[in-house]
């Protein structure tokens, strides 16, 4: 069995055991180096929450916008046209009822070289928010979908930031991590897309600094967690 059409398998399945909506999770963040001061550093973790009954249409919508299967937001923003599509993209998006979290600390601690702490801290805060629910916002979330990393060792780092929260209670022991690329499923768009926005506002002074106004309505903003 192709690689593709065994993790596509493994989503389906994780889909069927899923009760409420779905949580769609990537990241975003800048740490220090030469050029980048400690005090410019940040880690910002989004969620997207969709229910299953808009799943398809988001799917649909987004390759017709993409025009094609294939999508990264920081690419796009390279060029006039991926610009004019990531704002489409975000249109879309705000247009319907699914709702962004996001969990970021700013800045990155100075012994944090490479951003794990933060990205544990700020995935502690999303997760705990999204399995609590909002009254008004969303429901209690019992699925995360994360783009998976490249490396094994930061895959695992992932899955141990998990196992620690239900251990410690911060979340039900039901609620599952589910890795997987946006190859896969293409609702991981969505986090990138909101993850990038955002991150324009804090790093950029020209027009793509307001692409996170198209969307600011639909996302709140939760604490991470040390």
């Amino acid at each position: 069995m192709p690689l593709d059409t065994a993790k596509r398998a493994i989503v389906a399945d994780a889909y069927r055991r899923t009760k409420g909506p779905v949580a769609y999770l990537d990241e975003s963040y800048q740490t220090a180096n030469p050029v980048v001061k400690p005090a410019a550093t940040f880690y910002i973790f989004t969620a997207v929450i969709v229910v299953f009954d808009q799943m398809e249409e988001l799917r649909d919508g987004l390759a017709k916008i993409a025009e094609g299967s294939w999508w990264h937001t920081t690419e796009a923003l390279l060029e006039d046209e991926g610009r004019r599509r990531t704002r489409d993209m975000l249109e879309f998006l705000a247009e319907g009822p699914e709702v962004s979290v996001i969990a970021s600390r700013v800045p990155i601690e100075p012994n944090d070289h490479d951003g794990e702490d933060a990205r544990r801290a700020c995935y502690r805060g999303l997760a705990s928010a999204l399995t609590a629910g909002c009254t008004g916002a969303w429901d209690p979330v019992d699925l995360l979908v994360l783009e998976e990393r490249n490396q094994s060792n930061f895959q695992n780092k992932d899955r141990q930031n998990h196992r620690e929260l239900i251990s410690e209670k911060r979340i039900p022991q039901s609620t599952r991590l589910l890795q997987t690329s946006p190859g896969v499923e293409r609702l991981l768009w969505l986090p990138d897309l909101v993850s990038s926005a955002y991150r324009r506002k804090l790093t950029h002074r020209d027009e793509t600094r307001r692409l996170f106004e198209i969307i600011a309505e639909r996302v709140h903003m939760v604490e991470s967690a040390g």
